[in-house]
């Protein structure tokens, strides 16, 4: 995959940042659907976690370099990654109450190919047929676990296809942030608009939370900020195949989550779906891999 670069290509870091979300991004699923468990309203949970993830990061802000990045931001590219991650938060946040996580997640991975597609059809990034194929492959594995049926769409399934679409926009903007906002100026305006935008719409729903409850914040608040690391770093330094292929990986985590955690327990249809997720996984390093090598398009 070719296409204008901002930062300095690093594949293999782009790999192993996303490969950590396999098991971060089911981990923010399951603090989520424990705080829900307990009580916790969706705008007191986005509250919560918006100004606990922001506190989390001030302390950074002893380091000089923290304080330039902040400071030499590229305002109107925050801003822009802000308002797509900030609304995908929330989508994703309010159907991960009711709905299994496997089936979130499972929702969730129409974002990769989204992402691809609108790069190449923005960024003018090529693809190669193989690395299309594999992200088709992966997303017949998603549906495999998925099996969506009429019925089947209310409401918070509707939220999770929207948040997969604000996702894919999400991913790109990240992916266009100049050089000289690093990865922390990235988390950190996000963040930021975070605690001011869900600080402010459940000033008056939030209560003190229980031992539980801030146990289970801290969680999502630490694993979140490790869980947009992760994507801020993959989408800036490798191809959007390479990424969108090996974030597939991440249902095997959700799935393995969801049964030892709330007894959701994977049928031969799941465990076929699985298989070929991580088939496509497999495909999308390889060619990332041999197009890099080579310098031409993945």
């Amino acid at each position: 995959m070719t296409g204008s670069r901002i930062v300095e290509a690093r594949p293999l870091l782009g790999a192993a940042a996303i490969l950590a979300n396999t098991i971060l991004v089911p981990i923010v699923g399951v603090s989520v659907k424990m705080l829900a468990e307990q009580g916790v309203a969706p705008l007191e949970l986005l509250a919560g976690r918006g100004w606990l993830t922001f506190v989390l990061l001030l302390p950074l802000l002893v380091f000089a370099s923290n304080r330039r990045a902040v400071a030499r931001a590229d305002l109107k590219a925050h801003a822009i990654h802000a308002a797509f991650a900030v609304s995908t938060m929330a989508c994703f946040y309010y159907a991960l109450r009711t709905l299994p996580l496997v089936t979130v997640t499972a929702i969730n991975f129409t974002s990769p190919a989204l992402t691809v597609l609108l790069a190449a059809l923005i960024f003018g990034d090529r693809v190669r047929p193989l690395g299309w194929a594999a992200l088709v492959l992966g997303f017949v594995g998603t549906l495999l676990v998925l099996r969506p049926g009429v019925e089947e769409f209310g409401l918070d399934v509707i939220v999770v296809l929207i948040g997969s679409i604000l996702a894919a926009g999400m991913n790109l903007a990240v992916r266009r942030i100049p050089a000289r906002s690093t990865t922390y100026a990235v988390l950190f305006y996000f963040s930021l608009a975070g605690a001011i935008v869900y600080g402010a719409l459940g000033a008056t729903s939030v209560t003190i939370p229980t031992r539980t409850e801030a146990i289970w914040f801290l969680i999502l608040a630490a694993t979140a900020i490790c869980v947009h690391t992760c994507i801020a770093l993959a989408y800036r330094v490798s191809s959007t195949v390479l990424v969108g292929g090996l974030d597939y990986g991440r249902i095997v985590g959700a799935a393995l989550l969801g049964y030892f955690l709330f007894a959701e327990v994977p049928n031969p249809l799941d465990a076929a779906g699985i298989v070929l997720i991580v088939l496509s996984g497999v495909i999308v390093l390889r060619v990332s891999t041999e197009g890099d090598r080579q310098q031409g398009p993945v």
